[in-house]
């Protein structure tokens, strides 16, 4: 015990107390804990001790013991806000949603911050309706949040609750059909959920309402497309893709939908061909590989060769990339460059035997009669299957070898292709 007089205690109290935190402000915690708990044994009333401790406890993660002292604060003075955050800080590192909730409750009355995040705790601790009913709650005292609606349909996905998102986009469309964003959220969640026709209809009010509005044919170019009604599709895609108003990003999406499309249609090349992108769809950062199959197909090979080497820099090892740059060299009679490329890229896929092929016929159209025999011949222990790129590669090495005049290895690797196109 200790047996001083109430003046000298205090001395005592007022030194050691300014030592721990001094011991605090270093980061000196064990001493820091030593002479704190040491003003407590001389004032064990007094809550800043406790709460100087749980802070320590909790910096140095003995959470136990923070959480002990931080209600012994709170015990001794329960009106301190501090302590109460503290508290409720404690929980919320620990992941303890429940007892996070405990504690934030105290201080809703404080911040409205603290009511936002009591929403973000009950979707953690797993108490969705709680959550829900807060976030309309708050929805009505301070009026619509973006991120409450975002965490009010994170709800609705995490519980499947297709009926009650539903309900609560066409309520946000029906109070305010003049914010156009209500019409496109209600549009892509009934796509979400599979309510095409649904969604269809909205997609065509969303136009009737706004008849001005580019980003409604995102929308409808895509329903028009899968209802085969081609040439509504194609007026909302140059809509979509000459906008200067929507994102770059929907407009290289649409666009390379398109794109797609006119790979399995390609008596509509020409309308690909006719499209005039915006300016600022240049600067959009979509897919380099989507910027080269454009060019591509628009026969702008400077440009398309250009975006597959942008497109590799960003995956060196895409081979299907590789291929579709060394094809496009070979096509448009970039002989050099297609040798160069895949020679460089054999050393990486050793067994590609399309490379070899591709470099052999480029080295053909350079007269390099001999490379081409030795890279065919490179390549041959990697034939695997006998399919039709196999038959290309024995023709091709059967026609070297008579330009060599080696006629019996040329009837050989003739016949070769010949077996292989039997089969198919």
């Amino acid at each position: 015990m200790i047996n001083e007089d109430q003046s000298n205690l205090e001395v005592q109290f007022q030194n050691k107390f300014y030592e721990a935190l001094k011991q605090k402000g270093i980061e000196n915690y064990s001493k820091a804990i030593d002479a704190f708990v040491y003003c407590a044994e001389l004032f064990p009333d007094r809550a800043v001790i406790y709460y100087q401790l749980g802070t320590l406890y909790f910096i140095t993660k003995s959470y136990g013991r923070a959480e002990s002292n931080l209600q012994k604060a709170i015990e001794l003075d329960p009106s301190n806000f501090w302590y109460k955050e503290q508290l409720y800080q404690l929980y919320a590192a620990q992941n303890n949603f429940n007892k996070a909730i405990y504690a934030l409750i105290p201080l809703l009355d404080k911040d409205p911050i603290y009511e936002e995040e009591l929403v973000n705790l009950y979707v953690s601790a797993g108490r969705f309706e709680e959550a829900i009913v807060l976030i309309e709650a708050l929805d009505q005292r301070y009026g619509y949040n973006i991120l409450r609606d975002r965490t009010r349909v994170k709800i609705y996905k995490q519980t499947a609750n297709q009926n009650a998102h539903i309900s609560f986009l066409k309520t946000r469309l029906k109070e305010a059909p003049e914010n156009a964003q209500n019409f496109l959220n209600l549009v892509y969640t009934l796509s979400e959920y599979n309510k095409e026709n649904e969604a269809f209809s909205t997609a065509k009010l969303f136009l009737e309402t706004h008849p001005k509005a580019h980003i409604a044919h995102v929308a409808l170019y895509k329903f028009y497309l899968n209802a085969k009604n081609y040439e509504l599709a194609i007026a909302s895609m140059k809509i979509v893709t000459g906008s200067n108003i929507l994102e770059p990003h929907l407009k290289v999406k649409v666009l390379s939908d398109f794109m797609q499309f006119v790979q399995q249609n390609p008596e509509y090349k020409n309308v690909l061909m006719e499209v005039q992108p915006a300016q600022s769809l240049d600067t959009s950062k979509r897919s380099n590989t989507d910027w080269a199959k454009y060019y591509q197909h628009q026969n702008k090979f400077e440009q398309a060769v250009e975006y597959y080497k942008k497109a590799l820099l960003d995956a060196p090892d895409d081979l299907q990339l590789i291929k579709a740059l060394a094809k496009l060299y070979l096509d448009t009679n970039q002989y050099a460059s297609a040798v160069e490329f895949t020679l460089e890229k054999t050393e990486l896929f050793p067994t590609q035997i399309e490379l070899y092929l591709i470099c052999s016929q480029s080295q053909l159209a350079l007269k390099k009669i001999d490379d081409a025999l030795v890279t065919l011949e490179t390549g041959l222990d990697y034939i695997f299957e006998d399919n039709e790129l196999a038959a290309q590669y024995y023709l091709l090495m059967a026609n070297i070898y008579k330009i060599k005049n080696n006629i019996k290895k040329a009837q050989t690797f003739s016949s070769k292709a010949e077996a292989i196109q039997l089969k198919q």
